[in-house]
């Protein structure tokens, strides 16, 4: 027992020794993300010991950061912290009242803007202004998100979406193109995809309203 008891009590000493404090902390995968602010944050870092570095602090502090979709923290011994972080994607800008908002391919807001850079999809619908990190459950707000999650390898970034009164409509490839009521976007996305990919006539109108029954309207000859 008494083998024992000094055994253990080594190993307790030795583990709240300095040589098993902190000397790195590793942050993988951060592209946009605030992550090194937040671990920052926690007052963890070099020179803590090991042994007793909160794993779970610093994966709420992370995980606060809008655009972090998942974080993994661990201890590696004999003195680092590693913090592997998971960013969200963003697809697609959504005009608020005020500005406009980016938008995950989750539906989270991850950051506000007064004017939309180029590079993702637009949509001009002027929803209720959110803060980063909000996720609204409109639906529009959903149809919008996976439509641009059809779109973002392929024409998307160049289109911009917009309500004329109860109906949505956009342009792509210099096609005016309608989409009706906005539901089943991603179907009528991948619907547009298919009709642009054959031959349209210059300047025709293409109906997409009902994704399985799509329409195009050629333009009118002239006089």
């Amino acid at each position: 027992m008494l083998a024992f008891l000094t055994l253990t009590g080594g190993a307790a000493l030795a583990l709240n020794s300095p040589l098993f404090s902190v000397r790195t902390v590793e942050i993988d995968g951060v592209d946009r993300s605030e992550a090194a602010a937040r671990v920052a944050g926690t007052g963890i870092g070099e020179g803590a010991l090991l042994l007793w570095v909160d794993t779970g602090v610093i994966d709420q502090a992370v995980r606060g950061d809008p655009w972090v979709s998942d974080v993994r923290v661990r201890r590696v011994w004999p003195d680092r912290v590693v913090v592997e972080v998971l960013e969200r994607r963003p697809v697609v800008w959504i005009e608020g009242v005020l500005g406009w908002m980016e938008v995950a391919e989750d539906g989270t807001v991850v950051a506000r803007a007064d004017h939309p850079p180029p590079g993702l999809m637009q949509a001009t619908v002027a929803f209720p202004d959110r803060d980063p990190g909000d996720r609204p459950a409109d639906p529009t707000w959903k149809e919008i998100v996976e439509m641009a999650l059809v779109l973002e390898a392929d024409i998307g970034p160049t289109m911009v979406l917009e309500m004329r009164g109860s109906e949505m409509w956009t342009s792509a490839l210099g096609h005016e193109v309608r989409l009706g009521f906005p539901i089943d976007l991603a179907d009528k996305a991948r619907t547009l995809l298919a009709l642009l990919g054959g031959d349209v006539p210059t300047g025709a109108m293409i109906d997409v309203t009902s994704p399985r029954r799509p329409a195009i309207v050629a333009e009118d000859p002239a006089p």
